[in-house]
């Protein structure tokens, strides 16, 4: 088992107090919900959190985010934590393309293709936007 640092812990909790949830946090930092959920309960942190904004008064000056820039927010985090994911994808394939020898490198072809596309469009270096771009490629094949 993981043990999580003490600074790990700290950042987190001023994420949760921050607004952001516990469920999210633990997901964006790959931690199991479960170990944050309890983690944050046995430290009391929803009661502090709220006795401490008890305390201080909340600045009625400070301009909301509209339900539409909200909104934005959550569909850029999610495509962040999609490109995230899919980045992920890419170089476990190109790792595993990488390892095959020239016959079978050949025979895959199509998905190397798919595999290079998905990529390109993931670190935007595809400036093609959806046009048809051929791009000479050259491959050199050892037969032994």
């Amino acid at each position: 088992m993981k043990r999580i640092p003490k600074a790990t812990w700290a950042e987190i909790r001023t994420a949760y107090a921050s607004g952001i949830g516990l469920r999210e946090i633990a997901r964006n930092m790959g931690i199991p919900a479960g170990t944050v959920l309890a983690h944050a309960k046995r430290e009391g942190w929803t009661r502090q959190i709220r006795a401490a904004r008890a305390i201080v008064p909340v600045n009625q000056n400070r301009p909301a985010a509209s339900p539409l820039e909200a909104v934005a927010a959550t569909m850029r985090e999610r495509g962040e934590r999609h490109l995230g994911r899919m980045a992920g994808i890419v170089e476990r394939g190109v790792g595993h393309v990488v390892s095959m020898d020239g016959a079978d490198i050949l025979e895959a072809v199509e998905d190397i293709d798919r595999l290079d596309r998905i990529g390109r469009r993931t670190y935007g270096l595809d400036d093609s936007h959806g046009e048809n771009v051929f791009v000479p490629i050259q491959i050199n094949i050892e037969c032994g």
